[in-house]
């Protein structure tokens, strides 16, 4: 059995209606927003850890879902009254910007947990709150570790000794089970553990940014306020951009009739569709000067005869 260790920060705040529903997946009584706290935590990485070991990515994928509705406990106890906590939701995900010690992009897999409200409970939530609970370790059972040296799973290579300047450390994989996770005091992945998150209210930009890269995310009112009005003001630039094209492309078609009067409207349409405004603002200029040369602006007094004697008489009545 491994039990591998990690630090936590918390990343506490009030369950979606989401949240509610694969949280009440686990239940006997179905419970109400007002009924749990919730937060997630860092269960484990791909980096390499105190132990000079490292979970691989398959092995990440597989942990992913086992651990979904894996109880969290304390110091590993195995005493039913120890249990604090339950999982009812995980993801692995990759942060490109950061790297782990042999160069790769740093991966782990995040939990999202719930436990209930209740006079027992509340000094396990305000430890949790006051970051006094952060750490966590998490116990999984796995059929090979590889060795970083000769790829071996069965060899004499020690982890943390060095082989002709390079460090030895095991590569966890064939993950077969996962047990629970537990709250303790030193963990041995440096940065497993609660996920922390501040009240300070998210900027469009960060919020939009979380969407993009975690693929989920919690808002509170204002939040939610600033999105939906941000939300608004794309759908109406959205009509108004769209009336603009709808006017290049008239622009468009009646310069393209007077330029290539031959082009078919079919042909003309099959060109203009797939231009971007930019590109529809540059073709109707540049048609737009092509048809002045064809058709020149004259006077409605012009007229042939009357140009013979003088050049301005197109001026004269």
């Amino acid at each position: 059995m491994i039990k591998k260790s990690y630090s936590t920060s918390n990343e506490v705040g009030l369950p979606t209606d989401d949240d509610m529903l694969l949280i009440n997946q686990h239940t006997l009584k179905k419970l109400e927003k007002e009924d749990v706290f919730t937060f997630s935590v860092i269960l484990c990485d791909n980096d390499i850890d105190r132990d000079f070991e490292r979970f691989d990515e398959t092995a990440l994928k597989t942990l992913e879902a086992l651990f979904v509705g894996k109880t969290g406990i304390l110091n590993h106890s195995m005493k039913s009254e120890d249990q604090s906590c339950r999982t009812y939701q995980t993801q692995v995900i990759t942060d490109k910007s950061k790297k782990t010690i042999d160069g790769r992009d740093y991966t782990y897999l995040k939990a999202w947990c719930y436990t209930v409200k209740s006079e027992k409970n509340d000094s396990l939530i305000k430890d949790i709150e006051s970051g006094i609970k952060k750490e966590v370790s998490v116990s999984c059972a796995s059929n090979s570790r590889t060795c970083s040296i000769c790829g071996d799973s069965h060899c004499n290579h020690i982890p943390g000794r060095k082989y002709n300047g390079e460090t030895c450390y095991k590569t966890i994989t064939d993950i077969t089970d996962a047990y629970e996770w537990s709250f303790v005091a030193v963990p041995a992945q440096r940065k497993a553990g609660v996920t922390k998150s501040f009240k300070k209210e998210k900027t469009m930009e960060n919020i939009l940014k979380s969407i993009k890269e975690e693929k989920s995310l919690t808002l509170n009112e204002q939040e939610l306020n600033k999105l939906s009005d941000y939300m608004d003001s794309l759908k109406e630039k959205s009509i108004d951009g769209e009336k603009y094209r709808n006017s290049l492309i008239q622009s468009a078609k009646k310069n393209f009739a007077l330029t290539v009067p031959t082009l078919s409207e079919e042909c003309v349409d099959e060109i203009l569709k797939n231009l971007s405004s930019e590109a529809l603002e540059n073709l109707c200029t540049s048609l737009s000067k092509q048809a002045n040369k064809v058709i020149p602006p004259v006077s409605q007094l012009y007229t042939e005869e009357n140009n013979k004697d003088n050049s301005n008489s197109q001026f004269k009545f």
